[in-house]
Order: structure tokens, then C-alpha cells, then sequence
């Protein structure tokens, strides 16, 4: 666990807004940042499966039974249904252009499937990856990671981040040889999580010419939390 912090101080006097009567003391301002990093739990992949055909029906066919194929083997691997959101499917024609002025004309048709699987054991991405990619996947797309432990990570940021901004408020009551008081404000800047993404380039099935499982690295999931505080202060 790391935190970073930046700092904006000042010696506020009263009176700089007339609307709540705590703002009409003196006072201490602080902000300061922290940052957690958790170990990613969670996954998220999604494949898809690519046909041609000289029909759109027979292209979208051929995706559907790919499709089918990956599925059923993900399934097997214990990946329930509702782990699995199918994403798009879109068949389109192909062209061919024949030049000296003359007009394209369709030559055939193709048909991708994507769909997106949320992978609860995160163990598994490397085999599953393998797994829809001998079952006829034409590729992998992105693949990101998360934590399930994100709420308990933000609640520890936001711990240092005003332990940070306090200490920083009562260096500054010594400093300015004035009497550190009691909190007047508290606020919590909106969450962020800096997500970890791999792009895996729509990888090849043509390209797992290794019996090896493919080896995945999910790094760390950053959680950062930013606070800013109002103490008051009395001269001694």
C-alpha cells in the first residue's frame, strides 16, 4: 500500500462568506490526496467469431454454430450464463471492384459475433482464452481487470487522505503559533479507479502454437481518494 499527496494550504480569516455562520471564524484549509492499490479479483474479456459465406444467411449460420461452440465450452469451464452478454452481431456484405469504371458488386458476405465474459476467477482468463480460441474464436478483443474489494479500498484512501490533510492543518497551527481547533468541514472529492486495460489485439488462434496456457498479468488496480478540510483556529 502507497499514498501520494498534494497540499493546498492557507490561513483563512473570518468573513470570507457571509452564508453559514462557521465561515465567520478563522480558519485552516487543507486538501491532500491518497492512493490504494488493490490486487485485481475480477476480469472481463470478450471474443468473437468471423464467418463469410455467399449468403447473409448462411454467413450468420456458420457464426451462430462458432459462436455456439465457444459458449458451450465456456460454460463447461464454469462459466455460468449470466456471466456471458453477447455484445454485437453484425453481418455486412463484402465487395470486389472490378476498376475501369465499373461498379462494385457483392462477392460474399460476412458475419461477427462478439460477446463479453465476466470471469469471476481470475485464475482462469489464460485457459479460457485458450479454450474459445480452439473452439473456432477468430480473436480476443480487450480485456480488463477490476477488484471486488473497490469499496473497501476507497473507504482506506479516504482514512489516509484525511489523516494527511489533519496532520497538515496541525503543522500549520504550530507553525503559525495559533491554537488548533475543531473540524468545521469535511468533503470527499467523486471517486476514481484507474482501471487496467490489455489489448489483446484481437490475437490469433493461429498464433497458440504453444501447449502452454497464455499468460496473463492482470498488475495493480489503483484506488485514489481526495479530501478537503476546515479547521478552526484561536490565537494563543
Amino acid at each position: 500500500m502507497r499514498f501520494h499527496s498534494f497540499l493546498l494550504l492557507g490561513l483563512i480569516a473570518g468573513g470570507i462568506q457571509a452564508q453559514s455562520p462557521a465561515l465567520n471564524v478563522p480558519q485552516i484549509v487543507t486538501s491532500a490526496s491518497a492512493e490504494v492499490d488493490l490486487k485485481p479479483d475480477r476480469a472481463a474479456l470478450s471474443f468473437t467469431v468471423e464467418s463469410r459465406a455467399g449468403t447473409a444467411a448462411r454467413a450468420g449460420a456458420e457464426s451462430a454454430r462458432k459462436q455456439r461452440a465457444v459458449l458451450d465450452t465456456l460454460r463447461a469451464m464454469g462459466i455460468s450464463p449470466d456471466q456471458m452478454t453477447t455484445t454485437s452481431i453484425d453481418i455486412s456484405p463484402e465487395y470486389v471492384y472490378p476498376g475501369q469504371n465499373q461498379p462494385p458488386r457483392v462477392s460474399g458476405y460476412v458475419a461477427r459475433n462478439s460477446v463479453r465474459v465476466e470471469v469471476l476467477k481470475i485464475d482462469q482468463t489464460g485457459a479460457l482464452i485458450d479454450a474459445a480460441l480452439s473452439k473456432e474464436a477468430s480473436g480476443v478483443g480487450s480485456l480488463d481487470f477490476s477488484s471486488s474489494k473497490e469499496a473497501e479500498g476507497r473507504r482506506q484512501a479516504l482514512e489516509l487522505a484525511v489523516g494527511k490533510a489533519k496532520a497538515e492543518a496541525e503543522s500549520m497551527a504550530r507553525a503559525a503559533g495559533v491554537t488548533f481547533g475543531t473540524l468545521i468541514e469535511l468533503i470527499a472529492q467523486p471517486q476514481y479507479v484507474q482501471p487496467i486495460y490489455r489489448n489483446m489485439a484481437f490475437k490469433s488462434a493461429m498464433a497458440q502454437s504453444s501447449a502452454d496456457a497464455t499468460p496473463v498479468s492482470p498488475g495493480q488496480l489503483k484506488i485514489s481518494a481526495t479530501v478537503s478540510g476546515r479547521w478552526s483556529f484561536t490565537p494563543r
